[in-house]
């Protein structure tokens, strides 16, 4: 962009050109999601329900853009704190395929608080220790010991909720 704006600056009448940014990034919010194992709902998500197969957390309120109805916006009632499970990595009858980030298998609205930065990398975390787990051992990704699972990502650092 910057050599276009500094080629145009020196052709006839365009001198006094100017480049005045108008948006900070770009980007699109909503994409394809996995129909997965597991799917979480808004109802899941706003009650901060522990899934029995939880791999991390997210934190961030619900979030959601409509072009006709405006910002939904709903914050998390206090001291909840949403979480993951394995299921919604796995897209329904897959072998060996996990998915993680936004993609993740959720209902809209839980999407929109799930698509952030740090989700995506939680989920990916856990989406690489899963896979890691499954390769070594041969195992389709569904059918690694959920204990495993845990065990590795604590040693990663990894912050995880609770055994249900």
């Amino acid at each position: 962009m910057l050599r276009i704006y500094w080629f145009l600056r020196r052709q006839k009448g365009l001198e006094n050109l100017e480049f005045i940014p108008k948006g900070g990034e770009c980007g699109v919010r909503e994409t394809r999601l996995i129909v997965g194992e597991e799917t979480v709902t808004v109802d899941d998500y706003t009650s901060g329900r522990i899934f029995p197969e939880a791999v991390c957390y997210s934190f961030y309120p619900i979030d959601l853009h409509d072009a006709e109805v405006g910002l939904d916006k709903r914050d998390l009632a206090s001291g909840v704190v949403p979480t993951v499970p394995r299921g919604a990595f796995i897209p329904r009858n897959s072998h060996r395929f996990l998915a993680a980030g936004r993609i993740i298998s959720s209902d809209r609205l839980a999407n929109s608080a799930l698509r952030i930065q740090a989700t995506c990398m939680a989920t990916g975390q856990a989406a690489g220790a899963i896979a890691a787990l499954a390769a070594a051992s041969g195992e389709d990704p569904r059918e690694v010991k959920f204990a495993r699972i845990r065990q590795l990502l604590l040693e990663h650092g990894a912050i995880l909720p609770p055994e249900a």
